[in-house]
């Protein structure tokens, strides 16, 4: 290589300094490191020569993986290693991606000692910067005292270049008014302790970066450098709306990772609150889910919430927390429930409902026994039957945003005593139809449960059918009245294998309504028991 004097006119005598640097590269014994063979002086400088490495420079275009960029540092901290333990250490000063050659073996070799010094005392005033822009530290580039540290800056900035796969020339653009290299947003997703060894070696100041080379190679040694995932989720705000209390909620999230040759690694965490009970890392109280660890690239998982265990007409808000092995290590995903009302339905109210439909069939078939008869007087019995029906056989009708609880025992004891004391007068059927109309509408007033609640206690469909069975129940109470009726009265007429016989038809007319009654009714009254029961205990939003 040959090096020319930067005056006109100047002579070799002028630069007898190089003649001691000269010397230690003749000393340096290296795999490396070229051999140094020979200099000799020319008219206007002179030139060295060194051993030929069939290499090509780092700066070639070429995608390195995260690995072999971590094998050259390792190389060349090994070469710096040797030349900090020189007598006299030895400072590159140059340090770039063109100065490094690297052969089809990943061997690597640092080149060009042009402007190498050995020491780290201060530098002449008269003394030109020597280096490369970009990746001279602060300190060279101010002429200040170099140290064993000074080269690991401009390892950093060579290191960033391959990783990134910025030019040389363009490394300047990442460095900002504090000399920082800011390079986080050019590199794939690597384990964090790597990034964060390479914003150690390239602190602008010294005294924050490594001392020296073998301090810097002890800590890169066991880094893992692999690439990381890159976690993505489908969603991070989930919202929840119970239709009844006690239900089980579920939103399925897809966990997934696009970075090639990685594997994405998690584990779901709901993030302790005030109001929860106590709950490990694994378990929570109200959440659960169905993969709460996980590997793979696209992953399923099922979040669940019981809102059985928190307090009714609330809006519940929590944290779940996704730790994971990808740059970001944690994602947040933010939880809202809002739980449904607990209907206030009583079991008193519920028998009392059964009763009464128990009490309108009777009033119907013996208002049917005192009228057939006379089939003039049949029309009025029926639009009074009807009403009945009518009124009470739709109980969860809306009527003025209220609705019919029960009606009283004594309403319909009053409507049977007018019907059996009137006999066949027409009057007196009136009078019955005006007086079961006027109480029942009396009733409603009184005995009422508030529309919103009957909303949320049973859907359209379900009132619809508990309409439909109430008429039904007490048709089937009617057929069985009839059926009695006639085997009490008749029994000498009807044989044991009849009387079972009728017996079963009634039960199986009353079975089909009233064990769907029952069920639709007596749900929602275990709801608002359970609900009791465990209100004490139930979590807060």
């Amino acid at each position: 290589k040959q090096f020319q004097f930067a005056k006109l006119g100047a002579t070799w005598a002028e630069y007898d300094a190089y003649e001691q640097e000269i010397a230690v590269l003749k000393s340096l014994n290296h795999p490396g490191i070229p051999q140094y063979l020979d200099s000799f002086q020319t008219a206007d400088g002179f030139c060295m020569i060194q051993e030929y490495i069939d290499a090509e420079s780092a700066v070639i275009s070429r995608q390195w993986q995260p690995q072999e960029i971590k094998q050259i540092a390792i190389s060349i901290l090994e070469i710096l290693i040797y030349l900090q333990n020189q007598p006299q250490p030895v400072i590159h000063r140059d340090i770039k991606p063109e100065n490094i050659l690297i052969d089809e073996e990943l061997k690597v070799y640092l080149v060009d000692f042009g402007f190498a010094r050995m020491g780290g005392g201060e530098i002449a005033a008269s003394s030109v910067v020597k280096g490369t822009m970009g990746f001279m530290s602060p300190e060279q580039m101010f002429n200040r005292k170099l140290t064993t540290a000074s080269d690991l800056y401009s390892l950093g900035a060579t290191l960033i270049c391959l990783l990134t796969g910025i030019k040389s020339a363009d490394i300047g653009n990442l460095i900002d008014a504090n000399y920082r290299i800011i390079f986080r947003h050019l590199v794939p997703p690597l384990e964090r302790g790597w990034i964060n060894w390479l914003e150690k070696i390239t602190e602008p100041k010294y005294t924050d970066r490594y001392e020296n080379a073998e301090e810097a190679l002890a800590v890169l040694q066991p880094l893992d450098v692999n690439r990381l995932p890159k976690v993505r989720i489908s969603q991070t705000n989930l919202e929840f709306t119970s239709d009844k209390w006690g239900e089980k909620l579920t939103e399925i999230i897809i966990v997934s990772n696009p970075i090639p040759e990685t594997t994405l690694f998690g584990r779901l965490e709901v993030i302790p609150h005030v109001n929860d009970p106590p709950h490990t890392p694994y378990e929570h109280s109200w959440i659960s889910f169905s993969s709460q660890k996980f590997e793979g690239n696209n992953v399923e998982c099922k979040i669940t919430l019981d809102t059985s265990k928190l307090v009714e007409n609330e809006t519940h808000k929590r944290e779940i927390i996704l730790h994971n092995n990808s740059a970001s290590e944690t994602l947040k995903i933010n939880i809202q429930v809002k739980t449904a009302s607990v209907p206030k339905l009583k079991a008193g109210s519920v028998l009392m409902f059964f009763f009464s439909c128990f009490l309108v069939a009777m009033f119907i078939f013996y208002g049917f026994n005192l009228l057939q008869i006379n089939t003039v007087k049949l029309i009025p019995s029926v639009v009074i039957i009807f009403i009945a029906v009518l009124v009470y056989g739709f109980p969860f009708n809306v009527r003025n945003e209220k609705i019919p609880q029960v009606i009283r025992v004594s309403d319909v004891f009053t409507i049977l005593m007018i019907l059996v004391i009137g006999g066949l007068s027409p009057f007196v059927v009136f009078l019955s139809c005006v007086y079961f109309v006027s109480k029942i509408d009396s009733f409603i007033k009184k005995t009422e449960i508030p529309k919103d609640k009957i909303d949320q206690l049973l859907s359209e469909a379900k009132k619809r059918l508990i309409a439909l069975l109430t008429i039904g129940l007490d048709l089937s109470l009617i057929i069985t009245f009839k059926l009695f009726s006639e085997v009490i009265y008749q029994t000498h007429c009807f044989t044991l294998g009849e009387i079972l016989f009728s017996a079963i038809v009634a039960i199986a007319c009353l079975s089909v309504t009233l064990i769907t009654l029952i069920y639709l009714l007596f749900k929602p009254v275990k709801i608002f028991s359970k609900y009791t029961k465990a209100e004490p205990n139930l979590i807060k939003p």
